[in-house]
């Protein structure tokens, strides 16, 4: 049968009892102080005052008792004058102390609490004290007088009978007082003996009375809870067909049906969407399978998920099926290892865009050219969840690059010769071998000169940038430090800076590691970079050369306080034949940044540019040192240049 009571009502049903005996307890306790409070009340305020008062008392009487003595030792004297000091010094006494008398007297009647056996003490004291008041002061009447006062004090019946039937008297009032007190005191620990008792038989109930509802409670809470999670255990395993039975109608029946209800929805998605998952899977393979060029998904364990028909023929890859566990782990090209692992760890994804970093893959005289992207897949929260594979055919635009080169390459090797040749006529002619010249005639083959050389140059330019592109050209590296090849090109150009008015500075350590390089074509990277410099450099500017170390590799900079360059082209520099719009000093041909690009890529390194209008621009060379150097992708045995 249902539990008509919620969770909510058994459980403050469980916590009344309790409470209601702490609140038993705790009113016995609140009781039990009171009565020990009232005790200790009685002690100390009824009781020990007597006690006090008769100590006092009997103190005062005392000395009283002694001024008596001090006038029968003054009788005795000879000497006159010690005779009447001593007399006034035991008169002074009698009346200081028996004003102390009175006042502890006074209290002990104001504070009589034991009657009547208290009462009669007291009244047997205040007879012996009028008594002794009056027998005190006929004593010194009579010393006075000369008579004889021995007899007053030792006498049957004088002074000091008195005095002792008064400290008698005093003393039972003590005794009987301290009595009190040992009786209150023995029956305040009683009392607490007693409470003791019974504030540890209600904690033992109170302890029983909790252990029965804590399990009784325990019992009829967590049967439904572990019903709740063996079932959601049975869900996340997989098996949707879980029902939780439905033991009360309290917040824990509640729970069960509304697990209940969610199951059976699980349930009824899991048939109604395992169709449109189905579907979207389909769509997704069937989207792939268009491509004509190499498509792979791969998940974040390394297994291919999804491959099409091109990635399958020409990789030799199987996808695992929905379901069951992946039947292998896809093993990339070397050149793509790194790349693949940084984007399964959701570092960066792989998007080169030069020929030189196209995979060759097929068979001799069928090979294909395929320009890599890798790309990282993340759910919206960042997580990566694996990557895509792109492998782009690029075969024939590489062909037509490569035609392209060699026609650049072929057209300036021709060109050169014949305009060698106008170069040497027109400097024949302008040293006047061949007769003398008219100035218009000199004006012209020295415009025309000029022309000559900067035709020649931009000649020489292509060249080497075809050169460098075809990997026709060996490096001739060998380990240098970097303060070598800073201070050489500084050199180089020092005599130029110095017309312009542009100072050079070179600052590297001397303990920086050697870079293997080719000196000859990084000096020339870098007289490019310092003509760049220096052009765009007003005059009072400063170039300055740097080093640092950076990594396994090491930095090499060249800053300028120039014009700088607008933030829309600096990703622009590097390509051939671009010019800065609006920027038209020198003559340049756009080519200096593509080759030195060239240059520093074919040892390995990266170069980057950073500029902001008006601010100068900053030009980063990163080369490996020399025992990395071997180790970097970009770097083949026999230091060629070929990539």
């Amino acid at each position: 049968m249902k539990s008509l009571m919620t969770l909510r009502q058994r459980i403050l049903l469980t916590l009344l009892p309790l409470l209601i005996l702490l609140g038993v307890l705790g009113s016995a306790g609140l009781l039990l102080l009171h009565r020990l409070g009232g005790a200790i009340d009685v002690i100390l305020r009824e009781n020990y005052e007597s006690v006090i008062a008769m100590q006092d008392l009997k103190e005062a009487l005392e000395r009283i008792d002694s001024s008596f003595q001090f006038m029968l030792v003054a009788r005795g004297l000879s000497d006159v004058k010690e005779k009447a000091t001593l007399e006034a010094k035991a008169r002074t006494a009698f009346e200081e102390h028996w004003r102390n008398y009175e006042s502890a007297l006074r209290k002990e009647q104001q504070n009589i609490t034991i009657h009547p056996a208290e009462d009669e003490l007291v009244e047997r004291l205040l007879t012996f004290t009028a008594r002794y008041r009056i027998q005190g002061t006929e004593f010194y009447a009579r010393a006075a007088k000369g008579a004889a006062a021995h007899q007053d004090y030792y006498g049957s019946g004088g002074l000091y009978d008195t005095f002792g039937s008064i400290k008698q008297a005093a003393h039972d009032v003590l005794q009987l007082n301290q009595k009190q007190m040992k009786t209150a005191s023995v029956e305040a620990s009683q009392t607490a003996v007693h409470f003791m008792i019974g504030l540890g038989a209600g904690l033992a109930a109170a302890v029983l009375l909790a252990g029965l509802s804590a399990w009784h409670t325990i019992r009829t809470t967590l049967r439904p809870i572990r019903e709740v999670t063996r079932s959601a255990q049975g869900i996340s395993a997989g098996n949707l067909d879980q029902v939780v039975p439905v033991l009360s109608g309290d917040e824990l029946g509640e729970l069960a049906q509304a697990f209940n209800l969610m199951a059976r929805h699980l349930r009824e998605f899991r048939q109604s969407h395992g169709a449109q998952l189905l579907r979207a899977q389909r769509t997704s393979q069937a989207t792939i399978d268009s491509f004509p060029d190499p498509v792979l998904v791969i998940d974040s364990e390394g297994s291919v998920e999804l491959a099409n028909p091109a990635a399958r023929r020409l990789l030799g890859v199987v996808p695992k099926q929905p379901g069951q566990p992946a039947t292998g782990i896809w093993q990339p090209p070397e050149p793509l290892c790194k790349p693949l692992a940084e984007a399964l760890q959701g570092r960066s994804d792989y998007l080169p865009e030069g020929f030189d970093r196209a995979l060759l893959l097929g068979s001799s005289g069928r090979e294909r050219a395929l320009l890599p992207r890798i790309l990282a897949i993340r759910d919206p929260l960042g997580y990566s969840l694996g990557v895509a594979v792109l492998l782009q055919d690029v075969t024939r635009l590489r062909l037509l690059d490569q035609v392209k080169g060699n026609m650049v390459a072929t057209v300036s090797h021709e060109l050169k010769t014949p305009l060698t040749s106008i170069r040497l006529a027109v400097h024949l002619l302008l040293e006047e071998s061949v007769g003398p010249l008219t100035p218009k005639q000199m004006e012209l083959l020295l415009d025309a000169r000029e022309n000559s050389e900067r035709l020649l140059a931009m000649v020489n330019n292509l060249l080497d940038l075809a050169r460098l592109e075809q990997g026709s050209r060996q490096l001739d590296v060998r380990p240098e430090t970097p303060v070598f090849l800073l201070q050489s090109a500084a050199d180089a150009i020092c005599a130029r800076a110095e017309d312009k008015n542009v100072q050079i500075k070179v600052e590297a350590p001397d303990d920086l590691p050697p870079i293997s390089v080719d000196v000859k074509r990084i000096g020339h990277a870098l007289s490019n970079l310092l003509d760049n410099a220096l052009t765009y450099t007003d005059s009072g500017g400063t170039i300055t050369l740097t080093a640092s170390p950076d990594g396994d590799g090491v930095m090499l900079s060249v800053t300028d306080t120039g014009c700088g360059i607008p933030s829309e082209y600096v990703g622009h520099v590097f390509e051939k034949f671009f010019r800065v719009p609006g920027q038209s000093r020198g003559s340049g041909t756009g080519l200096g940044l593509a080759i030195v690009q060239e240059i520093v890529t074919a040892h390995g390194g990266i170069i980057t540019c950073e500029s902001q209008p008006g601010a100068g621009t900053v030009f980063r060379m990163r080369l490996p040192i020399a025992a990395k150097l071997s180790e970097s992708p970009d770097y083949v045995v026999g230091h060629a240049l070929e990539r």
